[in-house]
C-alpha cells in the first residue's frame, strides 16, 4: 500500500500533542460525569422511585430533597456547568479565552456539560418539575437537545486544524488523494467499493427539506458502519470475523483495516461535499433556535437562583 502514506495531511508533533492532552482531559471529564450521574442514581435509586408525599419519611429526604444537603450542591454544580456552557460563547467576545485552545475543543468541553447539566439539575429537583424551576428545566433539556444537532451539524462541516471551514477545492482535492489509494488496492473490487460509497444525487440533497436532510445525513452515517462491517466480513476469515465482532471492530489484519480506514474517510468526505451547502444553512439557522432557548434558560435559571436567597436556601 505504497499510496497509503499521501493521504496523512502533515501535522506537527506539537499539534499531535495538544490533541492527545484534548482527548485525554475530554474524556476525563466525561467519565466524571458518567460515573457521578451513575452513583446518583445508585444511591437514589429507592428515593427517587417514592411518591412525592412519602418522600419526607425517607432517611435519604435530608440529603436529596432540592434543598438538602446534596440537593443543593447539585444546583450549584449544575450552575457551574452552565457558566462552562456558556463560556463557548463568551470566548469570542474575551480575547484571552479565544486564545485557550481551538473552537472544536471548546466545542467539545460544550457538548460534554451541556448533556450533564440538565441531568444534574434534574437530579438537584428529585425529578419534580414544577412552577418556575420546572419550566426552566424544560427550556434547558430543549437547550442540550438542539445542542446536541448542533454538535452533529457542526461536524459535518470539513475544517482545517485552525478550525476555518476548508473550501470546496481542498475537499476535492483531498478526496482524488483518497481515490488514488484505494485504485491501487487488490483485495477489494470497485463495484464493491462503490456500495460503500453511493450516494444521494445532489438534486436530491437540494431539493429536501431541512429535517429530511438531517435525517438523510444521520441513515448515510449509520448505514456506513454495517457497511464497512460487511466489507470487513468479505476479506478475513471465520476467527477473524467473531474476534471484530461480525466486522464492527478490528480485524486485525493491517492491511485490510489500511482500506477500510481509506474507504470509510472518503465516503465521510463524499458525504460532506455533498451535503456541505445544506449543512451550513442548516448550522446558521440552529443557531437562530438555540440561542433563544439559552438567553430564555439564563433568566429563568436567575430567577430561581434569587428565589431560592430569599427563601434562606443559601
Amino acid at each position: 500500500m505504497d499510496q497509503a502514506p499521501a493521504l496523512n495531511m502533515p501535522v506537527s508533533s506539537s499539534r499531535r500533542t495538544i490533541d492527545r492532552g484534548h482527548r485525554l482531559r475530554l474524556s476525563l471529564a466525561a467519565a466524571a460525569a458518567v460515573l457521578l450521574l451513575a452513583s446518583l442514581g445508585l444511591y437514589g435509586w429507592d428515593y427517587y422511585r417514592l411518591p412525592i408525599e412519602q418522600r419526607p419519611f425517607s432517611p435519604k429526604h435530608e440529603l436529596l430533597r432540592p434543598s438538602g444537603t446534596i440537593g443543593l450542591k447539585l444546583g450549584i454544580l449544575g450552575t457551574v456547568l452552565f457558566v462552562v456552557i456558556f463560556l463557548y460563547a463568551l470566548r469570542k467576545a474575551i480575547p484571552w479565552l479565544g486564545r485557550l485552545g481551538t473552537a472544536k475543543h471548546w466545542m467539545d468541553f460544550h457538548v460534554v456539560a451541556g448533556v450533564t447539566a440538565p441531568i444534574v439539575i434534574a437530579f438537584h429537583a428529585s425529578f419534580k418539575f414544577n412552577n418556575i424551576a420546572g419550566v426552566a428545566f424544560w427550556v434547558m433539556l430543549a437547550v442540550a437537545l438542539s445542542g446536541i444537532a448542533g454538535r452533529y451539524l457542526y461536524a459535518q462541516i470539513p475544517r482545517s486544524l485552525g478550525s476555518a471551514a476548508l473550501t470546496y477545492n481542498e475537499l476535492h482535492k483531498q478526496e482524488r488523494e483518497m481515490a488514488e489509494a484505494l485504485a491501487g488496492q487488490t483485495i477489494y473490487s470497485s463495484r464493491q467499493i462503490e456500495t460503500i460509497l453511493h450516494m444521494p444525487s445532489i438534486d436530491a440533497v437540494r431539493g429536501s427539506r431541512a429535517a429530511v436532510v438531517l435525517g438523510q445525513m444521520l441513515v448515510l452515517d449509520c448505514a456506513r458502519m454495517f457497511r464497512l462491517a460487511a466489507l470487513r466480513r468479505q476479506a478475513v476469515g471465520w476467527p477473524a470475523k467473531a474476534s471484530s465482532l461480525g466486522g464492527f471492530l478490528s480485524t486485525g489484519d493491517d492491511e485490510v483495516e489500511q482500506i477500510v480506514r481509506i474507504i470509510r474517510r472518503k465516503a465521510s468526505l463524499s458525504k460532506r461535499i455533498l451535503f456541505l451547502d445544506r449543512a451550513q444553512r442548516l448550522f446558521h439557522l440552529w443557531h437562530v433556535v438555540h440561542r433563544p432557548f439559552s438567553y430564555a434558560f439564563v433568566v429563568l435559571a436567575v430567577i430561581h437562583i434569587v428565589n431560592a436567597v430569599r427563601l434562606g436556601y443559601f
